[in-house]
């Protein structure tokens, strides 16, 4: 049983390599009988040695649930005073969200969004990123904070020449900028781009130095007719022929039946998808490649759906569209949460429902 005295938290950061968050410890100390308790939250454990939890200590198992903090291992060492546990985030992919703000945006409507964006508390752990139509590329790399940044919606497959109303990827790096989506939905069904054209972009780009926000997608057809996944393993095929490096690559996969249409796609329906894009890139890539590229999800994501999505296995991430106009995409930057304030929130209870007994 846990002793109702609790001491104060300590809360430290350090700093991994830039492509890894920061390591967050949470530590608290609990009086089991006569055991002393700590608890660490890191993404480096100091340990390898797994021990089984005693029967006191397994009251500590909703720790690595789900529900409460995805993505989570258990280590636990122990002397004889002092019995550690070592709870170890991943963190070999970082959370992701990018609001597309397609072709609905002025300079008013961008100060706008820049005013709340900046204003709100957004949760460092999360990659930010916007995509902006290209005329407004250095505007709005100028009004935002360096944490958020800024992603052309399209370019070319080359670097110049006589295609006119084109952007390349040089232009867009010239902006400021250092991402850009490609082979998005609207572009593949509206504008008629086909694999090919897609591969080619997404080839120069990333040759030259741009990182790729590379789409996939299925129709209301596709999955009416069973063809979902032949549709989509074409364009991962596709696009995995014009990758030389997937750490510079994020998949966003769309249900386009589930864009606008009033249909939501369940978090079942997302996860087989994604689980299927993952297992094809550990079957067709590498292992490495199928743990460490992040897959996002397209389809009419909101504050409403945003945070039972982000606890899927293999979901990294949102594509928003028009909820990255309002006010909403700050819940969907943070909807993966802090990993510490669901660690608190989960002793405070512990503390009010001892106090009840």
């Amino acid at each position: 049983m846990y002793c109702t005295r609790l001491a104060s938290d300590v809360i430290k950061t350090s700093h991994l390599p830039s492509s890894l968050p920061s390591v967050l410890r949470l530590k608290r100390w609990y009086k089991l009988s006569m055991l002393r308790v700590i608890i660490t939250v890191t993404s480096q454990p100091t340990t390898s040695q797994v021990i089984p939890l005693t029967p006191q200590l397994q009251q500590l198992a909703p720790l690595v649930l789900t529900p409460l903090v995805p993505k989570l291992t258990l280590v636990t060492t122990t002397t004889t005073t002092t019995t550690s546990i070592v709870i170890k985030m991943d963190s070999q992919r970082r959370f992701f969200v990018i609001g597309n703000w397609k072709m609905n945006v002025d300079k008013s409507r961008i100060d706008s969004i820049v005013k709340f964006m900046t204003a709100a508390s957004l949760n460092p752990r999360t990659e930010a990123v916007v995509g902006c139509p290209s005329c407004y590329l250095s505007y709005a790399r100028q009004q935002l904070p360096n944490n958020i940044g800024v992603a052309a919606q399209n370019c070319y497959k080359v670097a110049k020449g006589n295609f006119s109303g084109e952007i390349s990827a040089a232009m867009i790096e010239d902006c400021g900028c250092e991402w850009v989506i490609l082979g998005h939905p609207e572009r593949r069904t509206i504008f008629h781009e086909p694999d090919d054209l897609i591969r080619e972009k997404v080839a120069h780009a990333l040759k030259s130095g741009l990182k790729v926000v590379a789409c996939v997608c299925e129709t209301k057809e596709d999955r009416d007719e069973g063809r979902t996944w032949q549709v989509l393993e074409a364009q991962m095929a596709s696009l995995a022929a014009s990758v030389s490096d997937w750490s510079r690559v994020v998949i966003a996969f769309e249900a386009l039946w589930a864009s606008n249409t009033g249909v939501l796609a369940t978090p079942n329906q997302v996860q087989e998808v994604l689980s299927q894009l993952r297992q094809w890139l550990r079957h067709n890539v590498s292992h490495s490649v199928a743990d460490t590229t992040r897959i996002i999800y397209a389809g009419s994501v909101s504050s409403d759906n945003c945070q039972e999505m982000a606890r899927l296995a293999d979901l990294d991430g949102f594509l928003v569209g028009s909820a990255a106009l309002r006010t909403d995409i700050i819940d969907i930057i943070n909807a993966r949460g802090s990993y510490v304030s669901r660690i608190v929130n989960f002793f405070s209870e512990q503390e009010r429902s001892l106090k009840r007994i």
